[in-house]
């Protein structure tokens, strides 16, 4: 007697990776008690990976290069408690305000800015300012996928944005990894850190009775830094890299409406970063250097690859 119960499918081992990955995620922050509310949702990828087609395969390994980033960036909570004795403190508040303290009476421009929009927060205009800086602030958690996520879809008919889409990713996979060395490397606090505890040394004493409320303005970046994995990697600042190497991208692909688009997205986040309190001038710039170096290494790294065809 034949059975009519449906049968599945065996799994594919990028099945298994999938959720072998997600579970000993989830099962390490159970562990070290790091897990938050929103890693629960991880949860999701495991159906969504054993009912994926071929297309679903497809997905799952174009993405691994931002993927694995989110998942080692999140960890690093778990190394902050011991790069702490080593966080820079003095030294980049000291040369910002060698370097550009001249921009706002011998303060550096952070302090200053900051302390100017708390002092007009309760004014309309001012209020919009603040809000508005916020959203562009938030907006490199969200531009970047949302980019590679359209360029993607339309990637599955169009090699023109198939090949756009690998460029982005591969670029970006670069700078990441940079950026991960050098937090580890070289620990940097940011301005509001120096707001709040002048050039204490970073130790978990403070960091546990840190009030965001003293250093910063707005309830979207507050709640963004609070539950941010590293308070001590302002360089190289992402929000100064990420625009820059998608404005030196669309210089690649000469195409004028990105160009102009990511320049004036560049101005508008080194603006905010600096009025919120959140990065020095020189935080942004090093992201811009690290962006221009991850574009040259991908870029040699590719013409190497042509040649060998």
């Amino acid at each position: 007697m034949q059975s009519n119960a449906p049968t599945w499918p065996p799994l594919q081992p990028w099945q298994i990776t999938v959720c072998a990955v997600v579970g000993g995620y989830l099962a390490l922050g159970v562990a070290t008690h790091s897990i938050r509310a929103f890693h629960w949702f991880l949860l999701a990828v495991i159906p969504a990976a054993l009912l994926a087609s071929k297309h679903g395969r497809r997905f799952f390994i174009d993405w691994v290069p931002l993927f694995a980033f989110w998942l080692v960036y999140d960890r690093l909570r778990l190394l902050q408690p011991f790069l702490l004795n080593r966080v820079l403190v003095e030294s980049p508040y000291v040369m910002e305000r060698w370097a550009f303290g001249w921009m706002a009476g011998g303060e550096i421009p952070a302090h200053a800015s900051r302390m100017w929009l708390a002092a007009h927060s309760a004014e309309p205009l001012w209020s919009a300012v603040s809000w508005s800086a916020q959203i562009i602030y938030l907006s490199h958690i969200f531009v970047l996928p949302l980019l590679l996520f359209f360029w993607w879809l339309r990637g599955r008919t169009r090699e023109h944005d198939r090949e756009r889409f690998r460029i982005h990713m591969r670029a970006f996979a670069v700078l990441h990894a940079f950026g991960i060395l050098i937090y580890i490397i070289l620990p940097v606090a940011p301005p509001w850190w120096v707001s709040l505890h002048g050039l204490a040394q970073p130790s978990a004493e403070l960091v546990a009775r840190t009030d965001m409320a003293a250093a910063m303005d707005g309830q979207i970046v507050r709640g963004l830094i609070r539950s941010a994995s590293l308070w001590f990697g302002a360089v190289p600042s992402l929000h100064g890299a990420y625009p820059v190497l998608m404005f030196l991208l669309a210089l690649r692909d000469r195409h004028r409406a990105m160009i102009m688009a990511f320049a004036l997205y560049s101005a508008a986040m080194f603006i905010t970063t600096v009025i919120l309190n959140q990065h020095y001038i020189i935080d942004l710039l090093a992201g811009g250097a690290v962006a221009v170096l991850a574009c040259h290494i991908w870029s040699a790294a590719t013409c190497r690859s042509f040649r060998k065809r």
